[in-house]
């Protein structure tokens, strides 16, 4: 196949992997890895990417890095970026590079402590180190978009006045490496499976934006059938990507209680009850910064997997 043809080949794949619905892995997976070995660089981020996430494959840290590699050498400026990061080094020798990575230590779980037993609340201190913050920040920046809420009337996400900051989320398309190492580590830190996770979004707040008070788990008189098909959300997570803005806390309102993390600073809670019922005492509002900027990661987790599209 001329590169021509496979660039070809792999723009109509993005195309499909971006439309919504279900997608044919055993169709995707094959062509993005043809694409990928004819030498298109953006096909080899992605075979990265589906290599990490077991996406069409088993999941392989070894052959995820090795096409970060391959992309690096043909020169694409993401998957320099990623092995940088990765390694905690600079240079161009990419294959040396590789060897720096340890996978182990990037998804071992983080040692945190108990703020609030009921609702459980824990929060991690470095969590993640300020190079992965800046890496975040400068990953979401492009793509916010105004943040949705959930509307009971329709059943679709819309735009409402309860929340005016921004956010942007990551499919496949857009997932990098070092994003689904994250997840790994989240997934071991909360000891729930990573395969439960919604797909990671970055959150935007500047003066006067915030989220209003809401739940992030599902009211099962009026979700019924989305808890039925996808599973509840028992778990929600944090991470603090800044912290250079003034107020903008993470309010629970029935607690009284307003939490702000340092940079690389997780916190994370259990949304239900022993019985498995919603706990409204998890209710919170994104609040407002006053100065500055404020940047927040978060991950839903569900009780059920959940199709990584």
């Amino acid at each position: 196949m001329s590169n021509q043809d496979a660039e070809a080949r792999f723009a109509a794949v993005v195309e499909l992997l971006r439309k919504p619905g279900p997608v044919n892995e055993d169709y995707v997976a094959p062509e993005v890895e043809a694409c990928a070995q004819a030498g298109v660089a953006d096909a080899m981020l992605l075979a990265a990417s589906m290599a990490g996430a077991g996406w069409g494959c088993g999941q392989d840290w070894g052959a995820a890095i090795d096409w970060l590699v391959r992309a690096a050498e043909a020169g694409s400026a993401p998957a320099r970026g990623q092995m940088r990061l990765l390694s905690g080094t600079d240079g161009d020798d990419w294959r040396a590079m590789a060897d720096r990575i340890d996978v182990e230590a990037w998804v071992a779980a983080r040692d945190a402590r108990v703020i609030e037993p009921s609702p459980w609340i824990a929060m991690s201190e470095n969590f993640i180190d300020l190079a992965l913050c800046a890496w975040l920040i400068e990953r979401a920046a492009p793509s916010q978009e105004a943040a949705l809420v959930y509307d009971a009337v329709t059943g679709k996400a819309a735009e409402r006045d309860a929340r005016t900051n921004t956010s942007a989320t990551f499919s496949l398309t857009e997932v990098d490496v070092p994003m689904l190492l994250l997840r790994e580590r989240i997934a071991n830190t909360l000891g729930a499976p990573v395969s439960h996770q919604e797909n990671i979004s970055v959150f935007h707040y500047v003066p006067g934006q915030r989220f209003t008070t809401h739940v992030d788990y599902l009211t099962p008189a009026r979700d019924g059938a989305e808890i039925a098909a996808k599973g509840q959300r028992p778990y929600t997570f944090l991470i603090y990507l800044n912290d250079d803005f003034d107020a903008g806390e993470t309010h629970f309102t029935e607690l009284g209680r307003k939490l702000r993390g340092k940079s690389g600073e997780a916190v994370f809670w259990r949304n239900l009850l022993e019985s498995g019922e919603p706990n409204p005492r998890t209710t919170h509002e994104g609040a407002p910064p006053t100065r500055g900027e404020k940047w927040v990661l978060s991950v839903f987790v569900r009780d059920k997997p959940q199709v990584f599209g």
